[in-house]
């Protein structure tokens, strides 16, 4: 792709009239998750977060997006998608990887996503970092998380909290003095 090209596929547009820039990601809240070998304890006391997230952005004909590992069943009920809500059927932890989500969010003109669901430590954080290197500002509400392993849970949330979007580096223009090469100026 040539470098123009680039550039112009990945710029964010401002949204038009009664649009919205944010969408809400819904990740992996699936049946599987809740029952069986694939259970994530925990998960049944973020649904009533999730539901008030969602709940939020439906009112406001915000995009909402359900993506869940291809095979993994249904959404739970209390989530049902609606007939107008984008469901994305995932083959990695992220979102992003091999599904057409940076098109979507880019179509609808979107520059800020909340991100909800399981697990903390995987889909969520990859998902996260996927969509800062895509220069999405990211949203992840604590209440609205979880994982089956405490300790990753809160090792990803402090992540989240504390390092992202300020440990991420600006990508420095072409002809300008790096800091990390050239020292500071």
């Amino acid at each position: 792709m040539a470098e123009d090209e680039s550039s112009e596929a990945h710029e964010l547009m401002a949204p038009g009239p009664g649009e919205s820039d944010r969408a809400l990601i819904v990740l992996d809240m699936t049946l599987d998750r809740f029952r069986g070998p694939q259970a994530v304890p925990g998960a049944g006391g973020i649904v009533r977060y999730v539901q008030g997230e969602l709940r939020y952005f439906r009112e406001r004909g915000r995009l909402v997006i359900f993506a869940a590992n291809d095979g993994c069943g249904a959404v739970i009920q209390e989530l049902t998608p609606r007939s107008d809500e984008v469901i994305l059927k995932k083959a990695a932890p992220s979102a992003f990887f091999a599904t057409n989500l940076d098109d979507v969010l880019r179509k609808r003109r979107v520059r800020r996503v909340t991100l909800v669901g399981l697990e903390t430590h995987t889909s969520v954080l990859l998902t996260a970092a996927d969509a800062f290197s895509r220069s999405y500002t990211v949203t992840v509400p604590d209440p609205c998380v979880c994982a089956r392993d405490p300790e990753a849970h809160e090792t990803a949330c402090a992540l989240l909290r504390r390092f992202w979007p300020a440990s991420w580096p600006a990508v420095p223009e072409v002809g300008s003095p790096d800091p990390a090469v050239d020292g500071p100026q």
